[in-house]
């Protein structure tokens, strides 16, 4: 006669050992962290925006005015459209 198959506890045995493996594992990843967590975050720094060199106020230009009549650039639409008032004085108020 031959002895029982131990294969059956054997397998047990590895399973169990598995098994507690694998809480051990996962117990030591939780928790356990020495930090508080209760501190606050860190305020974000105070932004500035740097200045740069102002824009230059605007220049005083004479108004274009029928007693002071200033020229458009040379072949501009505002010249075109001078040159076609002249042409037909009641087409333009």
């Amino acid at each position: 006669m031959r002895p029982p198959d131990a294969g059956g506890r054997a397998l047990i045995a590895r399973l169990g050992a598995l098994l507690l493996l694998l809480l051990a594992v996962t117990a030591a990843g939780c928790g356990g962290d020495e930090e508080s967590n209760a501190d606050p975050p860190p305020t974000a720094p105070e932004l500035t925006i740097p200045e740069t060199d102002p824009e230059p106020a605007p220049t005083e230009t004479t108004p274009d005015t029928p007693e002071n009549d200033t020229p458009p650039p040379q072949d501009s639409p505002a010249e075109r459209f001078e040159d076609f008032c002249n042409d037909n004085p009641g087409a333009c108020g």
